[in-house]
């Protein structure tokens, strides 16, 4: 299958070798938030010239976003790259799902508040989205057909394995007395229900 929809989103831009280290210094940066600095302000703390600054990103909002988008699809990268030499299917479809969750994770996480300010930016989570959920979707597909797993209905099943893990992260963030109903991150409580699922489907 293909990407899950007709969202197309460029590719992130290929960074000189200066710009390398403002974009890590960046990120750290961002664990403190940014909503209230303007890109003077924030060239100012990272030290840099502003017009180093544009050369990264036209805008603040442009500075973030492709920042996401940088990192999401280091974590996709990261995650197709180290199935590549797996046999098994069903074995594929844990270790892809085991580093993609790493996007509700606290290292991204971050990006949280300052997201939500910005126009757009749910385009470009929708997309990785429904490209994680296509290739979930494709491993299951495997998995069937290596009659690793019972036959179901792998739409609705990678859909699932999709989007658990975002709605435990949105209801872990959302209040910080919700952080105390739950006994593990969000990260550790989606692979709970990951495990859950799988092993229903699994051949015995």
């Amino acid at each position: 299958m293909t990407i899950a929809s007709s969202r197309k989103l460029k590719s992130p831009i290929k960074l000189a070798a200066k710009h390398i280290k403002v974009i890590e210094d960046f990120e750290e940066l961002l664990e403190q938030g940014i909503s209230g600095l303007t890109m003077a302000d924030i060239a100012a703390k990272l030290k840099v010239s502003l017009r180093t600054l544009y050369e990264i990103a036209p805008s603040k909002e442009d500075l973030i976003t492709s920042q996401m988008h940088r990192l999401l699809t280091n974590v996709g990268q990261e995650a197709s790259a180290s199935i590549q030499e797996i046999q098994s299917p069903l074995s594929k479809l844990k270790k892809y799902i085991e580093i993609g969750y790493k996007a509700v994770g606290p290292r991204l996480r971050k990006f949280h508040k300052d997201l939500n300010r910005i126009k757009g930016v749910e385009k470009m989570i929708d997309y990785h989205r429904d490209y994680f959920i296509s290739q979930i979707e494709e491993l299951l597909d495997e998995a069937i057909k290596h009659k690793e797993i019972e036959d179901t209905d792998t739409h609705v099943v990678a859909i699932t394995l999709g989007v658990v893990p975002v709605l435990i992260s949105d209801y872990f963030f959302q209040e910080d007395s919700f952080q105390q109903e739950l006994e593990n991150t969000p990260e550790e409580s989606a692979h709970l229900v990951a495990d859950l699922i799988l092993a229903s489907l699994e051949r015995k």
